[in-house]
């Protein structure tokens, strides 16, 4: 009887023994379970997080490159108005007046000067030509033709700049229609256009000079701002030269070398 009782108290300690294994199994299977859970929302949380970051940092680069494109358009246009600015304040070397000699007459002051007409590079373009004016004053009268600020902003080839035609000079003391003759009424002048280039395709603006000056229709046609005769004139001192320059847009200057 005492082995059964025995027996029984080994089933009853036994059982209590399988009992809190399978209790500390138990609780350690769902603490593990809740375990990976936590992990695994904490994962779910950072991928969540990494995908917001990605989110706003593709956002960002795409507003970066918005901002590249606006900026590089914005340059663009900084460039695109600086050469037609700079287009249209191109000045172009056309002759230079040399004063030889100036002399007190009996009948005033009489100033001999040497005019030459120049080509590429700032060179002579034909011969010099020697005159004389009366006075001390030396007025450049010339034909001028201007076009559109269009044509001088994109560097055209044929109307990218001002053209110009030398008809003569006179002194302050000389009537214009006494003055010495440059170029011939009506003909290619020598030096043409900014390049220095005598271009066949405006001999009709030379010929038709005074039809484009009174006619706004035919000169607009032609791409031409303004047609007129210009005469700036300059005091010249002995042992002194001018240079006579062209605008690109505008018309023509002296000025002291």
């Amino acid at each position: 009887m005492v082995r059964g009782e025995m027996s029984k108290l080994l089933n009853v300690v036994a059982l209590l023994i399988l009992g809190g294994l399978v209790g500390v199994v138990g609780w350690w299977t769902n603490h593990y379970r809740n375990s990976i859970q936590e992990h695994e929302r904490g994962i779910a949380a950072r991928e969540e997080r990494i995908a917001d970051l990605n989110a706003d940092l593709e956002a960002q680069v795409a507003e970066l490159r918005r901002a590249e494109v606006k900026l590089r358009e914005v340059s663009e246009k900084n460039d695109e108005l600086e050469l037609r600015n700079r287009l249209l304040r191109l000045d172009h070397r056309l002759a230079r007046v040399e004063v030889v000699e100036q002399q007190e007459t009996p009948e005033g002051v009489v100033t001999h000067v040497r005019f030459i007409e120049l080509g590429p590079g700032g060179k002579p373009a034909g011969s010099p030509k020697e005159l004389e004016v009366r006075g001390r004053f030396l007025y450049l009268e010339s034909q001028v033709v201007k076009f559109s600020d269009e044509y001088v902003e994109s560097a055209d080839p044929l109307r990218g700049t001002s053209i110009c035609l030398f008809r003569r000079v006179f002194g302050e003391q000389q009537r214009p229609m006494d003055g010495l003759e440059l170029d011939p009424v009506g003909a290619s002048p020598g030096v043409v256009t900014g390049d220095n280039v005598r271009l066949i395709e405006h001999a009709e603006l030379w010929q038709r000079f005074w039809d484009y000056a009174n006619d706004p229709e035919l000169a607009r046609e032609a791409g031409v701002r303004a047609v007129h005769g210009e005469a700036p004139f300059m005091e010249l001192r002995p042992g002194k030269s001018y240079r006579v320059e062209l605008r690109a847009s505008g018309g023509l200057s002296i000025q002291p070398e």
